[in-house]
């Protein structure tokens, strides 16, 4: 869980921060995240202990409506900005990531609406015993996993789109009408609709043949669980990760960049198609690294995710990781017992672990790196 967040938020926070925001506000907000890796561990572990755990199950309905308020804000934001004529569009440029930040804040002040009209209509009226089993069907909890991967879908599908022929013959014709089509799902309102339309039918299809997710991924809900610990860990991956990130594509030598807009490629082709494969090492070494980061995290998780020996898929339970578990029980192993040579079992698996990690990271990176180096 954590890595499901901190990856995309810290990916595209340094290429947004690297390729496309001012300079004088990139002195700023680059030091700022920094320092936030100086945080201590066992600090974001208290903090998330006492403060978040408790306000996300007073307040789940409105983190649930977070999750959908604030892409449907961004995307209306974005949508609204593509309409605009271009002189506005480009009068107004420099204001567009406070417009962004202040939809994002109006999203999250509409979120518990948000939320409780999702569970009244998606969950029976109430999200705690609908992930009991209690009530509703499971058509929501589909939905809900299926949403994201969706939209990803169509973007993915649309983003082929060839440019529309206009040759007489009817096979080309019906590939054009196609492609035509692809290239109408470009615009984020219909990828949102689509992706909303494509999840729909596969939950629909799943919970007809009786599938249900509550039970398995997701479950009764404790204070104390998975994916707290994954949002706490998320927090102190970020910074390792956006640093490594940025630094890779500020690396990235400026004559490639200006030889493909010269070349008449938009600047988020030019980020897409050249500066990324270009720093894809680095890049990929971000990711390890914060991978392995989060991996030998023990305070976080040890005062998060309830500290519960007993595994289970379900996100909203407790959990215990092998460091915290060799921090929790080695100071009651009698030295030479078989608890005790456990533990050592233990920590010797877990640093298996890291080094095959570590050891694929570099053999992708030198491959990328070769492959790349003609640029």
């Amino acid at each position: 869980v954590g890595l499901l967040l901190a990856i995309p938020l810290a990916l595209g926070a340094a290429l947004y921060t690297s390729e496309f925001m001012a300079p004088r506000w990139r002195g700023v907000i680059k030091p700022t995240i920094e320092i936030m890796a100086a945080l201590p561990s066992v600090v974001v572990g208290f903090l998330a202990a006492l403060v978040l755990a408790p306000w996300i199950q007073t307040h789940l309905t409105s983190v649930f409506g977070a999750t959908m308020a604030v892409p449907a804000a961004v995307i209306m934001i974005a949508q609204g900005r593509s309409i605009l004529p271009y002189s506005i569009a480009i009068r107004c440029a420099r204001w567009r990531a406070g417009v962004l930040v202040l939809g994002m804040v109006l999203a999250l002040l509409v979120s518990p609406a948000v939320g409780r009209w999702l569970e009244r209509y998606l969950f029976a009226g109430d999200l705690m015993r609908w992930l009991d089993g209690q009530i509703g069907t499971p058509w929501a909890g589909w939905w809900g996993l299926f949403l994201l991967p969706s939209a990803f879908g169509i973007a993915w599908w649309a983003s082929r789109a060839e440019p529309v022929s206009e040759q007489a013959d009817s096979k080309v014709r019906r590939i054009s009408w196609g492609a035509a089509l692809m290239r109408w799902f470009r615009e984020p309102v219909l990828v949102a609709l689509g992706a909303v339309a494509l999840a729909s039918v596969i939950a629909s299809i799943l919970s007809w043949i009786g599938a249900d997710l509550r039970g398995s991924v997701i479950g009764t809900y404790t204070q104390r669980n998975a994916a707290v610990a994954g949002l706490a860990l998320g927090f102190a991956v970020i910074p390792i990760v956006f640093t490594v990130a940025e630094d890779a594509l500020a690396a990235v030598p400026v004559h490639l960049r200006l030889a493909s807009l010269s070349a008449g490629a938009t600047p988020w082709q030019t980020t897409v198609r050249i500066v990324m494969p270009s720093a894809a090492s680095g890049l990929f070494s971000a990711v390890m690294i914060g991978l392995g980061r989060a991996i030998g995290e023990t305070m976080i998780v040890l005062m998060v995710a309830g500290n519960t020996p007993l595994l289970e898929l379900n996100i909203f339970s407790g959990a215990r990781t092998l460091s915290a578990n060799i921090a929790v029980e080695m100071p009651e192993a009698v030295v030479n017992s078989t608890h005790y040579r456990i533990l050592f079992l233990s920590a010797l698996l877990l640093m298996v672990i890291t080094v095959a990690i570590n050891t694929v990271a570099e053999w992708v990176r030198a491959r990328t790196r070769a492959r790349l180096q003609e640029l």
